[in-house]
């Protein structure tokens, strides 16, 4: 193969991913797969409170008359058979028009919706943090000379995949609030109220992203463009942004969708220790009253927030990697 050859070679590999447009049948497949995801979860929940009890023992007082159990437990349709009840709410899931909760007396999901805000700014947050944390270990550890930069960096990430988040929670909150001071145990309303949070819930994905982009990075840096880019001269910093990290995104990219239901997951408890005012919190409490209205418009929120989440990494992983749609 000539030099010009192998240039245009080189070009032609760094430019795949604005040249493959996506496959609109893989779209429509994951859609649909994050639909039906969307529907047994609904269905998992549902059946899931009913084999706690009847929820009008929470809308009663421990002292109320001996017939308002039952009054109650009509009044709702509780006493109707479960499949009955199973198909009214459904329908009323697929209208919009949910039943009211039992402990608010108003449209669950707009109580869900309003509590949306600070859980998507959690979120992302902790997503920012574990890229750019994971990602600038997985680089240095395939990239780095010395033994030390390449082996202990990514060792201690590894280690902190066995420390449960509720436990690591725990360990930030006695070591920054209660040992130095420096910030807030719990609660909201400024910045320093979501670094404790946002880094509990990042560090999750920082062991992971490090491993599949550290060994993305070496598998592109023993590739052929990757060798003629050198050659070439091209500078260091379009050498590592365009052709060594550019070309390593896809596999990245696909995990990160793995554990986007981690990140849902995993914002229940944090949300919880923190008392931060998120949709997670918000679906604690609702199981703890027997709320089953609120508690599946919880699900449901974080149920399509997973499939859209899945669904945009979906695409831009076709896009990095065009093989992953193949």
């Amino acid at each position: 193969m000539t030099a010009v050859a192998e240039v245009q070679k080189s070009r032609s590999l760094s430019r795949r991913v604005v040249r493959v447009p996506v496959d609109g049948r893989y779209v429509v497949r994951r859609l649909i797969t994050g639909l039906v995801a969307v529907w047994g979860a609904i269905t998992l929940v549902f059946f899931a409170l009913y084999s706690t009890g009847n929820p009008a023992v929470m809308l009663i007082a421990p002292d109320a008359p001996a017939g308002e159990l039952e009054r109650v437990t009509r009044l709702y349709g509780f006493d109707r058979p479960i499949y009955e009840q199973y198909v009214r709410f459904f329908g009323a899931v697929l209208t919009g028009n949910f039943p009211e909760s039992i402990r608010y007396q108003s449209d669950p999901l707009s109580i869900v919706l309003s509590r949306l805000a600070p859980s998507i700014t959690l979120g992302a947050t902790a997503l920012v943090f574990g890229v750019l944390i994971g990602g600038a270990i997985g680089y240095l550890s395939a990239t780095s000379r010395s033994p030390l930069l390449r082996k202990l960096p990514i060792s201690i990430a590894t280690a902190l995949d066995a420390i449960p988040g509720f436990f690591l929670a725990l360990l930030l909150v006695l070591l920054f609030s209660v040992t130095w001071s420096v910030l807030p145990p719990r609660g909201s309303g400024s910045l320093a109220h979501l670094v404790l949070p946002a880094v509990t819930l990042g560090i999750y994905f920082v062991p992971t992203i490090a491993r599949v982009f550290r060994t993305a990075v070496v598998e592109v840096l023993e590739s052929d463009h990757v060798r003629t880019a050198r050659s070439k001269g091209i500078g260091s910093l379009t050498l590592t942004l365009r052709h060594i990290v550019g070309n390593s995104l896809g596999s990245t990219f696909n995990v990160l969708g793995i554990q986007a239901g981690v990140l849902l997951g995993g914002a229940v408890i944090t949300e919880s220790i923190f008392s931060w005012p998120g949709v997670g919190q918000l679906s604690i409490n609702a199981v703890q009253n027997r709320d089953y209205p609120l508690v599946i418009a919880c699900v449901l929120v974080i149920a399509i927030g997973f499939v859209i989440i899945n669904l945009v990494v979906d695409v831009l992983s076709v896009i990095f990697d065009p093989r992953i749609s193949s």
